[in-house]
């Protein structure tokens, strides 16, 4: 174990991916997922500290994966998205079932601010287990 936080990110765009790995990898453990689906998959494989989520994808939104993915594992989910003021995303904050949203394209280091207490947040859900 490196001691690192480990991140999932799940966005259907691979350059998005490719670009987050790239930027963050001496910072993270990164896993990527290019669909919801696989996205669960890994989630029920392995235990992450954060979960980073674009909202729209196909086959399964971002909100349906927030759903499932509280199901498989309790981890903060934080959604990444360009679609700041969805309906479904504002209420995906306004009810606490994400973390935070965050804009496309993102702050280098408002996001890493964001992950760090996204992690604590997933820390204290796991202590009250």
């Amino acid at each position: 174990m490196s001691g690192r936080l480990r991140l999932l990110v799940v966005d259907d765009e691979l350059p998005n991916l490719r670009t987050f790995q790239r930027v963050y990898r001496k910072q993270y453990d990164i896993e990527i997922a290019q669909s919801g689906v696989d996205g669960l998959a890994i989630l029920g494989e392995r235990e992450f500290d954060v979960v980073l989520s674009d909202y729209g994808m196909p086959g399964m939104t971002g909100a349906e994966f927030v759903s499932r993915a509280k199901a498989v594992q309790q981890v903060a989910v934080v959604m990444v998205t360009g679609y700041m003021n969805h309906p479904e995303v504002v209420a995906l904050e306004q009810a606490g079932a994400v973390f935070a949203v965050v804009g496309k394209p993102w702050d280098r280091d408002a996001i890493c601010q964001v992950i760090a207490g996204a992690s604590e947040h997933t820390s204290a859900i796991r202590r009250k287990e």
